[in-house]
């Protein structure tokens, strides 16, 4: 995976706010076009508008403050990720307590073991997201959740976030279950990463008029073509998961921008919605 740059691009020629004319500009409402400054951008699902253009809006938030959230979430899932793969390897005494390796008693309960989850254990579809099965593997995970997360973190809300990062975990491990065979064991975050990653494009797609907004979706295009080609390639890799995810993600952002209201909690009912039904269809099967 690559990192993508997720900065507005600097314009041609220097334009001012329109509500402030000593303030130089690089920044544009998504709707109108004017040049605004950070104090003028209000943030919303489709991109920074001004005020006027984002007056539809229940809340309005400005640049200076989106950028200045804190993003519990997104560090609490990485810290959480980390902790479960590096305490069993750094507590030897728990290991010989329980006859078999820390790491081995945690995927024993859950990582998604496929005839176990046709036994009925549903969770393991959500509970291996948590784990991983080597540094290289957790590394590139975490990697792409410090680039993704935080930034959607700030602009949905923690818990919004939340409900997204699971329900596209969700929607990955039950992708993984049903088009793999029983025989399989699976972990990784990588269904709920495909899943930020349809998010993003889904949004870039909406603003693809401005400049950024192209730049951003191209490089998505290329980030997700390169990831898509590891898939294939790279063994042991599971890409049912990754287009599980992704597809939820896909759907998740269209339904977003759909919604007749795009408040948190609406946000946060859509998510909930579609990681509700993958585990229902998991518990149905």
């Amino acid at each position: 995976m690559f990192r993508v740059r997720l900065a507005c691009l600097p314009m041609e020629t220097e334009t001012v706010c329109y509500r402030h004319p000593d303030r130089q500009t690089l920044l544009g409402c998504a709707s109108c076009g004017r040049p605004i400054c950070t104090e003028c951008a209000v943030d919303t699902p489709v991109g920074q508008k001004c005020f006027e253009c984002a007056k539809p809006a229940n809340r309005q938030v400005t640049a200076r403050q989106l950028l200045n959230r804190p993003t519990p979430v997104a560090f609490g899932l990485i810290g959480v990720a980390v902790l479960l793969f590096v305490a069993p390897r750094v507590v030897p005494a728990l290991a010989k307590t329980t006859v078999v390796w820390a790491g081995d008693l945690i995927e024993q309960y859950a990582a998604q073991a496929n005839w176990l989850v046709s036994d009925g254990e549903w969770w393991r579809v959500l509970t291996a997201a948590f784990l991983h099965g080597s540094s290289t593997h957790l590394l590139f995970n975490m990697w792409a959740l410090y680039i993704f997360g935080p930034e959607l973190e700030r602009q949905l809300g923690s818990v919004a976030f939340a409900v997204l990062y699971l329900s596209t975990a969700a929607a990955g491990g039950a992708a993984a279950f049903f088009l793999s065979d029983e025989i399989t064991l699976l972990v990784g975050a990588s269904g709920a990463i495909f899943g930020l990653f349809g998010v993003w494009l889904v949004g870039s797609w909406r603003v693809r008029h401005t400049r950024a907004g192209a730049a951003l979706y191209r490089q998505l295009l290329v980030l997700l073509g390169i990831n898509a080609v590891f898939s294939f390639v790279v063994p042991r890799i599971s890409w049912q998961g990754h287009l599980g995810g992704f597809v939820a993600g896909l759907a998740i952002g269209y339904l977003w921008g759909r919604a007749p209201q795009r408040t948190p909690a609406v946000r946060t009912a859509i998510a909930a919605g579609v990681g509700f039904l993958s585990l229902l269809a998991v518990i149905i099967a």
